[in-house]
């Protein structure tokens, strides 16, 4: 597990660096511009946490949804973001200093955040572009989701489709659309998903 601790170099404009990480792999960015104030909103609407509960984000990118659950009242030090890209995990770091960011796969975080944490998670956040990944990405994406979660907990996903992004027949999901915003580029939905 790597975390950032050291100081970043001056920080590159947050619209060219995600478009940058967008050319170099559209798939795993899965939009060319960072989430915008309205989906913020509808996502951090969303979240539920207990005080003893901490958030982790799926995919923290260059931390516009970060930022927006810091602002929202969530306490850094109960704020966990996953960001596998080392660039934008840099300028994640620096722009929200007091977050936990782990420079990991996702799919580990329940050996990363360890027992004192598995179980304690309110609300998983996956801006991860789960649909253009396999199926089986998905479910190991999905295991480490709910293992982590508290007993009967929900994760969010947002997505650019006008449809649900998982198939929640083939992944054992329930699941509904909690929000939409023309005010995104593209338009975007926040679902909700459960077990069962």
């Amino acid at each position: 597990m790597t975390e950032y601790t050291d100081a970043a170099p001056a920080p590159l404009s947050e619209s060219w660096l995600f478009f940058r990480r967008w050319l170099a792999d559209p798939r795993a960015m899965g939009s060319i511009a960072p989430s915008s104030p309205a989906l913020r909103r509808r996502i951090t609407r969303e979240i539920r946490r207990e005080a003893d509960e901490v958030v982790v984000e799926f995919g923290g990118g260059t931390g516009p949804i970060t930022k927006a659950m810091l602002e929202a009242g969530i306490p850094a030090d109960r704020l966990y973001s996953f960001e596998i890209d080392q660039d934008l995990a840099r300028h994640l770091r620096a722009r929200c200093p007091d977050v936990t960011v782990i420079v990991d796969d996702c799919r580990k975080a329940p050996g990363l955040l360890g027992e004192t944490l598995c179980g304690k998670v309110g609300t998983v956040v996956i801006g991860i572009p789960m649909i253009t990944f396999p199926l089986e990405f998905q479910r190991e994406v999905l295991d480490a989701t709910f293992r982590i979660l508290r007993p009967g907990g929900r994760f969010l996903l947002y997505s650019f489709m006008p449809h649900s992004p998982l198939n929640r027949e083939a992944l054992g999901l329930s699941g509904e659309r909690l929000g939409f915003t023309l005010r995104n580029l593209p338009p975007a939905s926040v679902w909700g998903y459960w077990r069962g």
